[in-house]
């Protein structure tokens, strides 16, 4: 097989060996790629924000993949997020030649290129970890979009809904919560919209917050 590693260029920031957190119910090598599009007020990895260069390069992963191979189930690719990088779908493809499933977190916040993976075989997730922020109009407050930016991510959810209807991809919908803050306050209406196609809504508690949700590392 002709490795793709080193056209690839996925930025990737760290690497856990070994998890049994990040995909459920399975033993995986994630990773975490640098950049992210979104500034979350409660997020515990602000250095993975700025877009730059990895500490990593991919084929690290995938060497990692081989030495694992039948003590793990496969990667989970994380964030910053994953979808930002024209590399990701090469990166998919090449894990999915090696024999291994691929798990990807993700906030959504481009439909555009996320149905473009899912649309292909070689590139699709076997399972997606969908972050809904919040609900549309709370978005912008919470992860610093614009407002335009945050109607368009509302279409990733249904995307992804079709792809799981269409070829069994297994999904995790969550949403991150503090105390008193924006998302809990309507948690009950997200939970509705997110039921409305057909996925239960996993809530997450910030950890690290002050009163205000903003991430603190002394907390």
């Amino acid at each position: 097989m002709t490795t793709e590693s080193t056209e690839l260029g996925l930025p990737v920031a760290g690497i856990i060996p070994f998890s049994a957190t990040d995909w459920p119910g399975r033993l995986t090598v994630t990773m975490f790629t640098q950049g992210c599009p979104w500034r979350c007020i409660y997020c515990h990895n602000p250095t993975l924000q700025q877009v730059s260069a990895g500490a990593h390069d991919f084929s690290e992963v995938t060497t990692l993949l081989e030495h694992r191979r039948g003590l793990i189930d496969g990667l989970v690719i994380s964030g910053g997020e994953p979808t930002m990088h024209r590399a990701l779908p090469g990166a998919v493809r090449e894990v999915h030649q090696r024999g291994f499933q691929v798990g990807l977190h993700t906030c959504g916040y481009a439909p555009i290129r996320l149905a473009a993976l899912l649309d292909d075989e070689s590139t699709r997730p076997d399972w997606i970890g969908l972050d809904v922020k919040a609900q549309v109009s709370d978005l912008p407050g919470v992860v610093g979009c614009t407002p335009s930016a945050a109607a368009r991510s509302t279409a990733a959810l249904s995307i992804v809904a079709e792809a799981a209807a269409r070829t069994g991809m297994e999904v995790q919908v969550r949403t991150t919560v503090w105390a008193g803050g924006v998302v809990e306050r309507n948690l009950a209406a997200l939970r509705d919209h997110v039921a409305e196609y057909g996925f239960d809504l996993v809530v997450q508690q910030a950890r690290g917050v002050g009163p205000d949700g903003h991430y603190r590392v002394s907390a």
